[in-house]
């Protein structure tokens, strides 16, 4: 891949028991929800996600920083963290942080507006990943 190429990004919402997954791309900055998997205190099942991976090859990792609503550090950024260099030493791949504050919030009302519901979680930190990675795009581009 050129450096002019466009990367394919792989966002990241992070989870204790699940992990939200979008995708997305620089052509048309846009993000998809994909996937939701399980984890076990905060660590993923690791065979799903090498499949995941090497399924859409991603240029780039984005993760979500879970800052309290104050701006300071959570309880789970320091889960957030490690998962975040779990991630790049596994795969060496590049790995931003992203402000998340507001994307349960958002999650929450967009799962509400198309009428799923908000019981399955797993549902909620997918879309949680895409407005994550939305939210990233706006702020690059």
């Amino acid at each position: 891949m050129s450096k002019d190429s466009p990367r394919v990004i792989m966002a990241f919402d992070f989870g204790t028991k699940n992990i939200g997954i979008a995708i997305g791309q620089e052509i048309t900055k846009t993000a998809s929800t994909f996937y939701s998997i399980r984890a076990n205190d905060g660590l993923p099942d690791w065979v799903e996600l090498d499949m995941i991976v090497k399924e859409w090859n991603p240029n780039l990792f984005i993760v979500g920083d879970p800052l309290n609503m104050d701006g300071t550090r959570s309880k789970i950024q320091d889960s957030s963290d490690k998962f975040s260099t779990a991630l790049n030493k596994r795969y060496d791949i590049g790995i931003e942080k992203t402000d998340e504050r507001l994307s349960s919030r958002e999650a929450k009302e967009r799962l509400e507006n198309i009428q799923m519901g908000i019981k399955d979680s797993r549902n909620k930190h997918s879309i949680s990943a895409q407005i994550i990675l939305e939210d990233w795009f706006r702020s690059k581009y």
